[in-house]
């Protein structure tokens, strides 16, 4: 996780140029995201617990189209279960290097499902990768009952790139005019941490060279009415279940964050909102993910676990 938080912070640092002249080019993302790629090795807590990994949801799909399931101890298990979508700038990122974030919930008593997804690659785009999601999802509640997991008692969680598709999976479940939404799937809530909300706005980073944007947001990232569909802010008016938000003051897209809270606020729409304001340069992007240790991360997930068990009361 060291690894990701390296890439995080040279990412945030180029992103960060956007209005200079120079340009953050494909090769470069491609150089700076390739250690994200590669799976932690250390030991968590979660490896010690029963599990199924690597469970298909697409019949005969491709190898990325698969989930893992980690069932709770059931000295503390609460018969619920947190679904995480990981991150990575919708070009890298894996689900097995959300171990030890899972952990933390598993010993709270929830049983955790990470989810894979394809990465945009050139020929892909978010569209895929938010037609994964909700496979994974309509899958995980068909098969609920005979996974040992409870559809009734289920959330959904997402960082950064994740955070968007969590929640457009979650605006999907109530707004049937989405194109691209879970069928079956059902959440007693939504729990984000620093995502991307405004993604029609991604293609005008400045910042970003052309190759980098086709390969970053997909290679219809000119059709600026895709880009629109595609996006959690056009349709968060239109959801009306819990949501939980965390950030932290050196998030470099901390401005998604806020207009997220903005757009709720304008709405008046209840938010868990949880903003931290420190001097740890550890705490940054996703910390409560890629560095679960720090007490500013565990505060951030003590949180989430408080506002799960309010909802499953």
């Amino acid at each position: 996780m060291k690894r990701s938080g390296l890439v995080i912070l040279f990412l945030s640092l180029l992103l960060g140029l956007t209005g200079c002249s120079f340009k953050v080019t494909k090769p470069m993302l491609q150089v700076a995201l390739s250690r994200s790629m590669k799976v932690s090795t250390k030991v968590a807590y979660a490896d010690s617990l029963e599990k199924r990994i690597g469970l298909p949801y697409v019949q005969d799909g491709d190898p990325a189209q698969v989930l893992d399931i980690y069932y709770a101890n059931d000295s503390v298990r609460k018969d619920a279960v947190l679904v995480d979508i990981h991150g990575g700038f919708y070009v890298a990122g894996r689900r097995e290097n959300k171990r030890r974030f899972a952990s933390f919930f598993l010993k709270e008593g929830f049983d955790v499902v990470l989810i894979e997804y394809r990465l945009n690659d050139g020929t892909r785009d978010v569209a895929d990768e938010l037609a994964d999601c909700a496979a994974g999802l309509d899958y995980l509640a068909t098969h609920a009952r005979e996974l040992g997991l409870n559809p009734d008692r289920m959330f959904l969680t997402g960082d950064s790139a994740g955070g968007h598709l969590a929640l457009y999976m979650a605006e999907g479940i109530e707004n049937k005019s989405m194109p691209i939404r879970p069928k079956v799937f059902r959440s007693r809530g939504v729990l984000l941490n620093c995502p991307a909300y405004d993604f029609a706005m991604f293609p005008e980073v400045e910042a970003l060279s052309k190759s980098a944007i086709a390969w970053f947001v997909g290679p219809r990232y000119k059709d600026k009415e895709l880009m629109q569909t595609l996006s959690p802010r056009t349709y968060i008016g239109t959801y009306s279940g819990p949501l939980f938000l965390s950030t932290c003051k050196r998030d470099f897209i901390r401005s998604e964050s806020m207009l997220l809270k903005a757009d709720c606020d304008s709405l008046s729409r209840p938010l868990d909102f949880v903003d931290i304001d420190s001097n740890d340069r550890r705490v940054r992007h996703v910390h409560n993910v890629s560095n679960p240790h720090l007490p500013e991360s565990q505060e951030v997930n003590s949180r989430m676990a408080a506002f799960m068990d309010k909802y499953l009361k």
